[in-house]
């Protein structure tokens, strides 16, 4: 499936965050100002301005909450994932505060569409600065039953996606001279967690990755970091039944040192100092956002 894209006016009109909206028992920080005025004062190390970025699983969630952020931060951000009306409602909202984004529909695996993917992006915006793998799959499940095709299912999304979408846009991220791709990955790669083995392995194989992608890619202009959330508020974690939902989000709480689960925005920060020249003598390390979980 070739990727498609819906240029349009857009804004980043943020809906109540995921905690919020699933009812969730979690204590979330103050927002700081979602406008796009919200990054005046800010040092300019921190500034985005003029730079373009791809998003992948950027229509919620970490991702939409990043793809936000970028536009605030003065970049031009690609929104991309399987579904174009999620995508381009980030859009519509980026470009409602002032900002510029391209919904593009993509999915990860699919080398076609990762091709269509950078080629789309370059095509519209004139080169690419970042690019953020954040396209996951999760499949929780015990061992004995994990099937092979969803084992295959989870390595082709979360691994193979992100290597070859990351060598495909590797040219333009050299030509840009400030290059720099970041690979969200999870607790569970840096520490096995029984019952997401899978996932684990996966999140595990893109931080060994991370660090080959800057051993090779880093001399030529191009940074490579990873981004580990701890237990963050998102769909892709967060049961759907509300009893169930209460206890899971309790018992993540009582795991991190800070007693309570991640917003997605929490995340904002730490994606925008390691694309930005704030990181500038950073690369090949993971940046643990975790809450203390793993300290």
């Amino acid at each position: 499936m070739a990727a498609q894209y819906a240029p349009i006016p857009m804004g980043c009109l943020l809906r109540a965050s995921t905690a919020q909206r699933m009812g969730s028992p979690v204590r979330v920080t103050e927002k700081r100002g979602m406008g796009m005025g919200s990054n005046r004062g800010n040092p300019a190390i921190f500034d985005l301005s003029g730079r373009i970025a791809i998003v992948t699983g950027g229509s919620r969630g970490i991702g939409r909450a990043i793809a936000c952020g970028y536009a605030q931060a003065g970049a031009r951000v690609v929104v991309a994932s399987r579904n174009l009306d999620a995508c381009q409602e980030v859009v519509d909202g980026i470009q409602s505060e002032g900002g510029e984004g391209l919904a593009v529909q993509a999915r990860v695996g699919d080398l076609d569409d990762q091709v269509a993917l950078v080629e789309t992006t370059v095509a519209h915006f004139g080169g690419l600065d970042v690019l953020v793998n954040n396209a996951a799959i999760l499949r929780p499940h015990v061992i004995e039953k994990l099937t092979p095709e969803e084992f295959d299912e989870l390595f082709a999304v979360n691994v193979r996606g992100p290597v070859f979408l990351s060598r495909m846009a590797l040219p333009h991220l050299e030509a840009s001279k400030r290059g720099v791709i970041i690979h969200v990955t999870a607790a569970g790669g840096h520490n096995p967690m029984a019952g997401i083995g899978a996932y684990g392995a996966t999140k595990a194989a893109m931080l060994n990755w991370t660090r080959v992608m800057a051993q090779e890619w880093s001399p030529r202009g191009v940074r490579v970091h990873a981004l580990t959330p701890g237990p963050v508020a998102t769909d892709m974690i967060l049961p759907r039944d509300a009893n169930r939902r209460e206890e899971f989000v309790r018992d993540l709480s009582g795991e991190t040192l800070l007693g309570r689960v991640a917003d997605p925005e929490e995340l904002v920060g730490p994606a925008i100092f390691l694309a930005s020249d704030a990181s500038s003598f950073m690369t090949g390390q993971a940046l643990i956002v975790d809450g203390g979980l793993m300290a």
